[in-house]
C-alpha cells in the first residue's frame, strides 16, 4: 500500500510538473501573442500643432481580428457572397468594425475607390466644426445655384435656384437627399482651410480642390469619419449627435439598409461613380455605402465599396453582405 501510494504520488507529481510546464509554455505563448497584439495597437492623435499642452486622442488603430471564431466565420461568409457574384464584380472592399470592442475584419480594405458623394460627410464635419466657435453661421443665408457635376447620378433637387437658404437647410439637403447643388453652393462659401483641416487633423490625405474627381480613398480610411462622429472625438457631443441624426435620415435605402430589418437605426452615406476611359467608354460603375448599424446587441460599422459591371448588381451585393453581417451579430 505504501508502494502504491508512493507510485501514485510520483505519477501525480510527474503529471503536475508536466501540467505546470505545459501551462508555462502556453502562458508564455499567450504572453508573446498579447505582446505582439499590443505592439500593433497605436493611437491616432489630432495632427494639429495649435495645442501646446494637450495631445488629443481621436481613435485607436488595432490589428484585424481573425483569431476569434465568430469573426473568422463572418469573413469567410462575406467572401463566399463575393465569390458567388464574381462574374458581376470588377472590384470590392469590405470593412466591418464592432464599435463596442474595436474588433474588425476586412476584405481588400486598403484598396482605394472614387468616393463621390461620400465626401459630403467631411464637408458636414467641417461646417459643424466651424459652427462650434461660430454657431450663428448655420442660420446665415446663401443663394442656391444649380451646379451640376455632370454625373449621371445627379439627384433631382427640391431647392429653387436663385432662392436663399440657410447653411442648416443646405446641409440637410446635402446629406439626406445627396443634393449636389446644395453641396457645391456650400463649397463656394466654406473656408477651404477649414475643410482641409478635417483631413489633416485625422492624418488622411486631402483631395486636391482643383481636381477632386481624381481623389480616391479606402473603406478602412473612410470609416474613420464615422468613428469620430460615433465616439465624439473630433466634434463636440452636441454636433456629433446632429451629424449622426442627419445621416440617419438619408433617403437611400437600396444598399446597407435593404439587408437589415425594417426599423433598425442606420446612419450612413452612399456614393456613386462612373469609371470610364479617356474615350468615355464605361469600365465599371462604383457604388459605395458606409455607415453605422445600431443593432440591439451591438453597434457596428460597415463600409462596402464596389465596382461592378452593371448598376443592378451592386445594390444586391451590398444588401446581401449587410444581411450576412446583421445575422452574424444576431447569432452571437
Amino acid at each position: 500500500m505504501k508502494f502504491l501510494w508512493s507510485s501514485t504520488f510520483s505519477v501525480f507529481a510527474i503529471g503536475l510538473i508536466g501540467l505546470i510546464s505545459g501551462y508555462g509554455i502556453a502562458n508564455a505563448r499567450a504572453q508573446t501573442h498579447i505582446a505582439s497584439v499590443l505592439a500593433s495597437i497605436h493611437p491616432i492623435r489630432l495632427q494639429n500643432d495649435k495645442y501646446s499642452l494637450v495631445n488629443p486622442l481621436v481613435a485607436y488603430e488595432t490589428p484585424e481580428t481573425t483569431t476569434l471564431k465568430e469573426y473568422a466565420a463572418l469573413k469567410d461568409a462575406t467572401q463566399r457572397i463575393i465569390d458567388d457574384h464574381r462574374d458581376e464584380i470588377n472590384r470590392i472592399s469590405v470593412y466591418y468594425r464592432n464599435l463596442n470592442t474595436g474588433d474588425w475584419i476586412g476584405i481588400n480594405q486598403n484598396d482605394t475607390y472614387y468616393p463621390a458623394s461620400l465626401l459630403k460627410v467631411p464637408v458636414m464635419i467641417a461646417l459643424f466644426h466651424e459652427a462650434e466657435t461660430n454657431p450663428s453661421i448655420m442660420q446665415s443665408r446663401i443663394v442656391y445655384k444649380t451646379i451640376s457635376s455632370g454625373d449621371v447620378f445627379d439627384m433631382p433637387s427640391s431647392l429653387v435656384p436663385g432662392t436663399s437658404y440657410s447653411y442648416e437647410d443646405l446641409l440637410k439637403h446635402m446629406i439626406t437627399d445627396s443634393d449636389n447643388g446644395a453641396t457645391y453652393t456650400l463649397l463656394d462659401h466654406i473656408d477651404q482651410a477649414t475643410l482641409d483641416e478635417v483631413y489633416t487633423d485625422l492624418g488622411i490625405t486631402k483631395p486636391d480642390p482643383s481636381d477632386t474627381a481624381a481623389y480616391q480613398i479606402s473603406t478602412r480610411t473612410y470609416a474613420l469619419f464615422f468613428r469620430i462622429l460615433y465616439n465624439a472625438t473630433y466634434l463636440t457631443p452636441e454636433y456629433s449627435q446632429k451629424a449622426l441624426e442627419l445621416l440617419a435620415r438619408t433617403t437611400y435605402n437600396d444598399g446597407l439598409v435593404a439587408g437589415i430589418p425594417v426599423g433598425t437605426t442606420v446612419v450612413h452615406k452612399y456614393g456613386e461613380h462612373v469609371v470610364s476611359t479617356d474615350r468615355k467608354k464605361v469600365q465599371g460603375l462604383e457604388l459605395h455605402d458606409c455607415g453605422i448599424v445600431f443593432h440591439p446587441k451591438q453597434h457596428y460599422l460597415l463600409c462596402v465599396m464596389t465596382q461592378t459591371k452593371t448598376p443592378e448588381s451592386a445594390p444586391l451585393i451590398l444588401s446581401a453582405i449587410s444581411k450576412e453581417v446583421y445575422d452574424s451579430v444576431s447569432a452571437h
